[in-house]
């Protein structure tokens, strides 16, 4: 009797336990932190990095959704990529998931990301998808520095400052051209958050600036590495002589070396023999309409071809450029990167490119869109993938069916097509199989 009685108290025991455990989970509630990274002190034009961690109990059932906003004085962007991490916090399991700010403040004073909301789904009791919002943490910081200074030259990891010339410097002559390009490479950082590099001539010659080319540069993964831009301007020499073309200042600290160029005086045509007096008399007396009116038809011709194209091209390479982007953005771009990640059986791409495409297509919670377009199933899928990915200790090294998460978002997406086709939508929707 008292073995019995002994069995049965430890079995109570564990099982007090497991509900205190339980209880505990289910009553923690996620919360967000942030953590700023930048320089001490801060001046304006350098970057701050302000990383921003979302932790919610057990795991993710759908990513956050990161706001987007604007603050006075200063250039914020959404960095690409997440991290994920997992913590113990008051013996609970938390998954977390980290996303980066990146601020470049152009003036002195006070900063504080605004108010603001960051949701998700996440499975607050395991295998029951629970609506969850969080606050943006404030994140204060200071800018140091008089007031109306300057912003000053890129904070990134490294910065590369590069010039070319063409042609050779030694071999130009009045009247030349001569083809300066700087081009400025920084890690970490967007190109378009690049100081635009400053040009300058010298007496006797003139500066005409190019447009200058912004490329943000990836990893073969998709990750962002950093931002290059290059501009170029073109220097035509109108006197012969020793010039020096100023160094081209980016920013406040970074410039291109000054250039030291020689001009030559241009050749001088070989002079022609008078002709004879009664051929001068001859064609003193004739007078060729005809060759003058032929000649004035085609200079206003190529007056007005040299205008259409100056307003035309522009506005072709733009319109050419703006459909490019909306391509690679399009919907049925971003479902093939992630079939392409499924194959590649990438699990960090798969996330990505998987929260990439939800938020092209605005298909909110993605266990509810795909119970609705495909069922149960699908649904199942899905949660095994994020509890596999967000789950913490109990599911590392769970393998994970890539192949069969692909196939149900295919079918789910086909699904999905045909009713907003049926519903009078197939115009506004894109092709089905990219």
């Amino acid at each position: 009797m008292s073995l019995r009685l002994a069995s049965a108290g430890r079995w109570a025991a564990v099982a007090a336990l497991l509900i205190a455990s339980c209880l505990s989970a289910e009553a923690a509630d996620p919360f967000a932190r942030a953590t700023v990274q930048a320089p001490s002190p801060i001046r304006p034009g350098e970057q701050v990095k302000i990383d921003i961690d979302v932790l919610v109990p057990n795991f993710f059932m759908s990513p956050p959704q990161f706001p987007l906003f604007d603050m006075p004085n200063a250039v914020v962007v959404l960095a690409d990529g997440a991290t994920n991490i997992n913590e113990t916090v008051g013996g609970v399991d938390f998954a977390g998931i980290r996303r980066s700010y990146l601020v470049t403040p152009q003036v002195p004073g006070g900063y504080a990301l605004p108010p603001a909301a960051i949701t998700f789904t996440y499975a607050a009791v395991p295998g029951q998808p629970s609506p969850g919002s969080v606050p943006l943490p404030p994140a204060p910081f200071s800018v140091e520095g008089t007031e109306g200074a300057a912003a000053a030259a890129p904070a990134a990891g490294r910065v590369d400052v590069s010039q070319t010339v063409e042609p050779d410097t030694g071999k130009l002559k009045v009247g030349d051209a001569l083809v300066r390009t700087v081009v400025v490479a920084a890690d970490d950082m967007q190109a378009m958050l690049i100081p635009a590099p400053q040009f300058s001539t010298p007496e006797g010659v003139r500066l005409y600036r190019h447009d200058p080319k912004l490329v943000d540069e990836r990893s073969p993964r998709g990750d962002f590495v950093g931002g290059r831009r290059t501009d170029a301007a073109t220097y035509v020499f109108e006197r012969a002589g020793t010039f020096v073309l100023p160094e081209v200042a980016v920013g406040q600290t970074l410039s291109a070396p000054a250039l030291k160029v020689e001009v030559a005086a241009a050749a001088t045509a070989s002079p022609l023999a008078p002709p004879a007096p009664e051929q001068a008399s001859a064609e003193a007396g004739t007078f060729d309409s005809r060759r003058v009116l032929a000649l004035l038809a085609a200079g206003l011709l190529a007056a007005a071809a040299l205008v259409f194209l100056r307003s035309w091209v522009p506005r072709w390479l733009a319109g050419l450029r703006s459909r490019r982007a909306a391509r690679e953005t399009s919907e049925p771009a971003c479902f093939h990167r992630f079939r392409q990640a499924c194959r590649r059986e990438e699990g960090a791409a798969v996330y990505a490119r998987l929260d990439e495409w939800a938020r092209q297509g605005r298909l909110g919670p993605l266990p509810d869109w795909l119970r609705r377009s495909s069922g149960e199933a699908a649904g199942r899928t899905y949660e095994a993938f994020m509890a596999s990915r967000f789950g913490g200790r109990q599911s590392a090294g769970e393998a994970i069916d890539y192949a069969r998460l692909e196939r149900e978002f295919v079918d789910a997406r086909r699904i999905w097509l045909e009713k907003a086709a049926s519903a009078g939508s197939a115009s506004a929707l894109p092709p089905l199989n990219p």
